[in-house]
């Protein structure tokens, strides 16, 4: 199975979709996109679906067999083959894609911001401890004088740094590789994960709000498309980046083929969050009352890509607002921690310089 970054498959669902727009016969467009498309991985693609085609498949099920695209993808295009609207259903699927995938990219970014910048001020600290500190050590033997507290302090940890510093780092990386190892394969861990993601300070409303956005993107493309509404619940579930939103969604589509509405069903989806021990609803109040206005009106549809549109805009601000608050934040956290170790290794000098 070809690994394809999702950057190039939105490429490949344009560059089809306006070909096929443009009234291109579909083995053509496929030829035409295998061209002109430089990742070797997608070209091999194309021509194979190209050739599926010609024998006779349709191109949802050559999608299917590619294993390249996911269910939600082949379920679009399988609706626009039955409604022989392929070519609207392929630019709404490109749009819906490029929407992702700037959304992720988003969240990824404020997420991965702070964690870059920590371990860059890591780095600076173990390099100054490690090869400035010693420097300083054998001058302050020199000077026979009593060190103050924060200079002894910096002075103990460069030494254990230094001699036990490659023998920790082992431990910690073959604890984060056991770890790994573990959460990859035991579904308990990453349901765990998941849950306890959900209720962290900061980035525990980032990734519901990220999540509450591409559900509510997913389920109106679907519903729009003529999806019916189990079909898009079990497609929505298998997009949902967190595990703990896959399996409601799961849980909402059993509620729902029970008879009862997605209104309630979606009111009665709640979860325990470890770190307070109180229920917490996995959908917003205001999305559940659309939802149940839509569906008394029967625009349900509609109310939800209005919803989507709310939530990536609200997305939008909470990832601005809170990459404005972490840059000062990572700044001070910074200059605090060099600059700390810069005045812990000159009070001597300081001293000295006042006694003579």
């Amino acid at each position: 199975m070809p690994d394809i970054p999702v950057q190039h498959v939105c490429s490949f669902t344009q560059q089809l979709a306006t070909l096929v727009c443009a009234g291109v016969p579909l083995l053509q467009s496929l030829d035409t996109v295998a061209k002109g498309t430089p990742f070797k991985p997608l070209q091999d693609t194309a021509l194979k679906l190209r050739q599926q085609i010609a024998q006779g498949m349709s191109l949802q099920e050559g999608l299917r067999q590619s294993q390249v695209f996911d269910h939600f993808y082949c379920q679009l295009v399988a609706a626009g083959e039955m409604s022989g609207n392929l070519d609207g259903m392929l630019r709404r699927l490109a749009s819906h894609l490029e929407r992702q995938h700037k959304l992720r990219q988003k969240v990824k970014m404020a997420l991965v911001y702070p964690v870059a910048v920590l371990l860059i001020g890591a780095l600076v600290t173990a390099v100054i401890l490690i090869w400035v500190v010693p420097v300083f050590q054998n001058i302050f033997a020199s000077f026979g004088a009593e060190l103050p507290a924060a200079t002894r302090l910096v002075l103990r940890l460069s030494e254990g740094l230094v001699q036990s510093g490659p023998v920790a780092l082992l431990a910690v990386l073959l604890a984060f590789l056991g770890l790994r190892s573990t959460y990859l394969r035991s579904e308990t861990w990453q349901l765990r994960a998941a849950i306890a993601s959900l209720g962290l300070p900061v980035a525990g409303a980032l990734i519901r709000a990220s999540n509450a956005a591409i559900w509510t993107r997913c389920m109106a493309t679907l519903l729009q498309s003529g999806v019916p509404l189990l079909d898009a619940l079990e497609v929505t579930a298998g997009a949902c980046p967190n595990r703990v939103h896959a399996l409601f969604t799961l849980a909402i589509r059993h509620a729902v083929s029970q008879g009862r509405s997605l209104s309630a069903a979606m009111q009665s989806v709640h979860l325990l969050l470890p770190q307070t021990r109180q229920k917490q609803s996995v959908f917003d109040a205001l999305l559940v009352q659309m939802v149940a206005v839509g569906e008394e009106s029967g625009a349900l549809a509609p109310l939800l890509a209005q919803a989507a549109d709310e939530n990536e805009q609200g997305l939008e601000r909470h990832i601005d607002g809170m990459t404005q608050l972490i840059e000062p934040l990572m700044v001070v956290v910074l200059g605090g921690l060099v600059g700390g170790l810069v005045v812990a290794l000159y009070l001597p000098v300081f001293q000295l310089g006042q006694v003579l």
